[in-house]
């Protein structure tokens, strides 16, 4: 028995469908049957594509700016944990070749915590430093006519 095969439903795939259904041996009824059923359909498929664009649309913003806090979170918190992951690799490896393995397993975890600590103490002076002239960093005054010729703005 000959199948009903409308394509996707764009014109040309649907009349050839129909023109080798019924070349096929296929009946007339069904092909008017399945007419009119697509006709009374359609308006309520049409309808329930309009009501999801919609849904889709006010939804899509929310579900953005779920993603983009869940990557802020993810680049924030693994991101870090991963970089002090690798350094303390390298420096596990640093210290077993200098100390030899059962004193470095001993000074691992003290010598880790000192230089994530000192590394953290370099970072926090970095940000608290004072700005500096515009020609070298660390000059503190100005030199005329090199760079941007701001009035000075006190920081709060």
């Amino acid at each position: 028995m000959p199948t009903l095969s409308l394509g996707d439903g764009g014109g040309v795939d649907t009349l050839n469908g129909i023109a080798t259904y019924l070349s096929d041996g296929g009946k007339a009824t069904t092909v008017l049957t399945s007419s009119i059923v697509g006709l009374l359909a359609s308006p309520v498929v049409a309808t329930i594509d309009i009501i999801n664009a919609i849904a889709d649309f006010t939804t899509a913003p929310f579900e953005g700016a779920g993603e983009s806090i869940a990557t802020l979170f993810d680049g924030l918190l693994t991101g870090p944990a991963a970089l002090i992951q690798a350094g303390s690799d390298i420096s596990e490896t640093a210290i077993r070749s200098v100390f030899g393995e059962t004193l470095a397993g001993i000074l691992a975890l003290p010598l880790t915590v000192a230089l994530a600590l000192a590394s953290l103490y370099l970072l926090a002076t970095f940000l608290n430093e004072e700005e500096t002239g515009n020609l070298f960093p660390g000059l503190p005054f100005d030199v005329p006519y090199i760079g941007a010729d701001e009035e000075p703005v006190d920081d709060m």
